[in-house]
């Protein structure tokens, strides 16, 4: 790539000029929402501290928890999963979301239904009543057939004993599994379960479904309605579905994959009507690539607030025993919300660098094996830059990893971006020369980032490089 002619640059001169007295014109990125102006414009313009290194993920509970499910009552979490070690379901406590955990030994539901088959006690769902009393959703395998149906039982204390409904179970389908339910209360008051059903083709798709329940959440009212199907690019199977809203807004969390896989991975779609249509979020939330392998198979989320604050709760695979045979851990990470989109802890969120705020480069369409198909060129000169609204659950230590390809004639001579976060000190990001056929790569430089929204800035430096996305985790 050759540097632009006179007119070109003097043009480039011009759009400086108008950054200085446009501070912020419109812009994106392909995960949270673009932020407002004002709020961006707030705190320090400084870099973050770096006051504690990237926290490294460790289970919350190092032995077999999977399915995990928290609820909290006073000042005590509960946690729940599936069936393990002799206990349909089993039980940990702590003081806080975060920990420390500690199984208690015993079991949220001793005695199973007479519908059910002991040792298939699956994927339980714990929520409060507004009676005081608390409900608990269970998967189990209905006797004498191979199909997986869900029950419901009720106690006076999130401890249990949980006392099965007698009159059979609340969701089942003759020949096909009906698994994972977890309820939902809408600010109407109006009650549901969502679960996975096994589909048999295109006649009955599969998916995520959504019943709406009687009020004291044990009985059906209605039909299930089918709300989310697999998308091409998931793989095998969606499942473990578990709905908040923010806003106006319904975040449909999900899991993508067989929990057994390190293929497995939680995903998110949003919708402004709990009936959908819900609109997928183009990359995974948490996946074993995402976390750079110091998680397997992260799945089964739940959401826990925590006074001000928000977690997400998900097994990860410890060990490998052979087929479907696996130990899952029980998993917490800080969740944070930029605007109604999650954002985890420890693993990447993408910003598109077409989708910024582009002042002096152009945007280059239709460029192949790339994220989105468009990338931002002509960064060659002292006024071209790149903004992005990057957040950060939590203030702290994150790696920024820059997918860029180095343009520089000749493929032997290195490049340069400028990497600036809030107006702080310029951080020099190199890239490498790129040999005759320049190939897309990463670039990863630790920084400092604020709670909340930051702005991240990339100029020229030197030589000529292309930029694709950035990814903060």
């Amino acid at each position: 790539m050759v540097r632009r002619p006179l007119l070109a640059f003097l043009a480039g001169a011009l759009v400086s000029v108008l950054v200085a007295v446009v501070s912020a014109l419109a812009g994106g990125s392909d995960g949270p929402p673009r932020t407002p102006p004002s709020a961006r414009s707030t705190g320090p313009p400084a870099q973050q501290p770096m006051n504690s290194a990237r926290p490294e993920p460790k289970p919350a509970l190092d032995s077999n928890f999977p399915d995990p499910e928290v609820v909290r009552a006073g000042n005590t979490y509960y946690g729940y999963a599936t069936n393990d070690s002799g206990k349909n379901v089993p039980i940990a406590t702590a003081p806080s979301a975060a920990g420390p955990w500690t199984r208690t030994g015993g079991d949220a539901l001793p005695a199973l239904p007479g519908w059910a088959e002991p040792g298939r006690t699956w994927a339980p769902d714990v929520s409060a009543r507004p009676d005081g009393s608390y409900l608990l959703y269970f998967t189990a395998g209905r006797k004498g057939t191979d199909d997986q149906c869900i029950g419901a039982a009720v106690a006076a204390s999130p401890a249990g004993p949980f006392t099965p409904d007698a009159r059979g179970p609340l969701a089942c389908l003759d020949g096909k599994d009906v698994i994972d339910p977890a309820a939902f209360v809408d600010t109407d008051g109006a009650r549901y379960v969502l679960f996975k059903q096994e589909g048999d083709g295109r006649k009955s798709p599969g998916g995520l479904f959504l019943l709406r329940t009687t009020p004291d959440g044990t009985r059906p009212q209605g039909t299930p309605t089918r709300v989310l199907g697999k998308g091409a690019d998931e793989p095998i199977l969606i499942e473990a579905p578990a709905l908040v809203k923010r806003g106006g807004t319904y975040v449909l969390f999900y899991a993508a994959g067989v929990f057994y896989s390190p293929e497995y991975q939680t995903r998110y779609a949003t919708a402004t009507a709990i009936g959908g249509p819900y609109t997928k979020a183009a990359t995974p939330l948490l996946s074993t690539e995402g976390y750079g392998k110091r998680i397997t198979g992260p799945g089964g989320a739940d959401i826990v607030h925590d006074g001000g604050d928000s977690y997400l709760v998900f097994h990860g695979i410890t060990k490998f025993f052979g087929g479907d045979h696996v130990q899952r851990a029980m998993y917490v990470a800080q969740l944070g919300w930029a605007n109604a989109a999650p954002v985890v802890r420890g693993s990447p969120v993408r910003y598109e660098a077409e989708k910024g705020r582009v002042y002096g480069a152009r945007v280059l369409r239709n460029v192949a094996a790339t994220s989105g198909n468009a990338v931002v060129g002509y960064i060659d000169n002292a006024q071209c830059l790149v903004d992005l609204d990057v957040y950060a659950p939590t203030a702290g230590a994150y790696l920024v990893r820059i997918r860029y390809a180095n343009r520089t004639p000749g493929g032997r001579d290195p490049a340069e971006h400028i990497l600036t976060v809030n107006g702080a000190a310029p951080i020099a990001v190199g890239y490498p020369p790129g040999g005759p056929t320049p190939l897309w790569k990463d670039a990863t430089v630790e920084v400092g980032l604020r709670a909340g929204w930051n702005v991240l800035r990339l100029t020229y430096g030197s030589g000529f490089a292309e930029l694709d996305y950035l990814e903060n985790s």
